[in-house]
């Protein structure tokens, strides 16, 4: 049997418009989603070291059933991680993935990776699922460091999902990431970083997609 996991973005939580859309697709279809929440309460202490183990122990809990995972923007990130540790993992549909993490908040803030012993503790930045500023503890950081050189070989069906005019996640990023590996589809499409202009468009697309190479037999 198959199992669904939905992973949400960075600074956003399980009860984010894409998530609540995706649950409720996946329900009609009679087919549950779970979806956790990736920041177990604890934003400010978020790293992507806690995130993998998150979906490891969703994995590991359930010894007798594979998995795909749809993750969005860091969840995409996070998805494509964990599917390199865990063989039950058999496909993968991402949103805006994440990809290049470390080397994009580096220019974004202006920091050094090599020197991030460096920088203050904290961050404020600004948390969708709170509508506030909200303090991040840099070991984030520090943390993405270590999986910077993890390799991303992809050995299974991928599919990924990205806007011409995302202004977070540049769609070069996917693109590059596509054209390095024979088993990832990449679909361009007339939106933003969040895709929520085409939602119900994505949402049928993902389940075609996990349909077309049999991962939902057992469910239907």
């Amino acid at each position: 049997m198959t199992e669904f996991i939905y992973l949400h973005g960075f600074a956003s939580g399980p009860d984010s418009q894409k998530a609540c859309i995706f649950k409720d697709h996946f329900g009609r279809a009679g087919l549950s989603l779970t979806i956790p929440d990736l920041q177990q309460d604890d934003f400010e202490n978020l790293t992507l070291t806690k995130q993998v183990a998150l979906v490891q122990s969703i994995i590991d809990s359930k010894p007798s059933s594979c998995f795909a995972l749809i993750g969005s923007s860091m969840g995409g990130y996070i998805a494509a991680l964990s599917s390199e540790t865990r063989k039950e993992i058999k496909a993968l549909y991402l949103m805006a993935p994440g990809f290049n993490f470390i080397n994009r908040w580096m220019e974004t803030m202006g920091w050094n990776k090599n020197r991030l012993d460096s920088i203050q503790d904290l961050i404020q930045v600004y948390h969708y699922r709170y509508n506030a500023q909200v303090d991040l503890n840099t070991n984030l950081f520090r943390d993405a460091v270590s999986w910077d050189t993890f390799s991303l070989n992809c050995n299974i069906p991928t599919r990924i999902i990205h806007g011409l005019h995302d202004e977070t996640v540049d769609i070069q990023e996917s693109r590059d990431f596509a054209s390095l590996h024979p088993k990832c589809q990449l679909k361009e499409l007339n939106s933003d970083h969040s895709l929520l202009s085409c939602i119900n468009w994505i949402v049928e697309d993902c389940m075609d997609f996990f349909q077309s190479i049999n991962l939902m037999n057992d469910d239907l």
